[in-house]
């Protein structure tokens, strides 16, 4: 049974619906800005992986916080305004990494560190990573394999699998979030 796409006017009424979980409308608005939000942030880093990192987040920030859009707001100048944040926010942490370091030589010089042997809670820790891995659906552990152990890029991932690009980064994002939200409590150890 085939589903009938809902008909969006504008991204104002698609925030409307993924505030409601409508999982389609975010997938739209996806795939309408990912593109163009990545050639934007590339006009303040100029590495692609870096921009692609950063909208990635901001989408992120959307599907976790979609009530941050305040209705009678355009979403284009939102999301740029967003992305644009995050790309200054990015440059600044490097600058100040940069700065950390040059102030402090010696101290981030690498030094020979015995590894702790794993103990209950590193072997908990990686029981629940195991745990994560294993509950997602073969298509996401596949999604997951080829782009972070074999690192495929996503026009290549989406040619192997024969899914269109959108869709390989809707699939990644959702299951980013999914390892994202199950391992939320163990952060703090990583």
């Amino acid at each position: 049974m085939l589903r009938k796409k809902p008909h969006f006017t504008t991204d104002e009424e698609r925030m409307d619906a993924i505030r409601r979980g409508d999982r389609l409308a975010f997938e739209q608005l996806y795939d309408l800005y990912f593109d163009k939000l990545v050639w934007f942030a590339r006009g303040f880093l100029t590495d692609v992986q870096q921009a692609e990192d950063v909208v990635q987040e901001v989408f992120m920030r959307i599907i976790e916080e979609p009530e941050r859009f305040e209705n009678g707001r355009r979403f284009s100048t939102w999301i740029y305004t967003m992305t644009g944040n995050a790309c200054r926010n990015q440059l600044r942490n490097a600058r100040n990494r940069s700065r950390i370091i040059e102030e402090n030589p010696g101290i981030f010089e690498a030094k020979h560190v015995e590894m702790p042997v794993p103990d209950s809670d590193t072997d908990f820790r990686n029981q629940q990573i195991r745990e994560a891995f294993e509950s997602l659906s073969d298509k996401e552990k596949n999604l997951f394999i080829l782009r972070f152990e074999e690192e495929y890029s996503i026009p290549e991932i989406a040619g192997l699998v024969q899914i269109p690009e959108g869709s390989v980064k809707s699939g990644l994002f959702y299951l980013l979030k999914k390892l994202s939200t199950r391992l939320k409590k163990y952060v703090h150890e990583f």
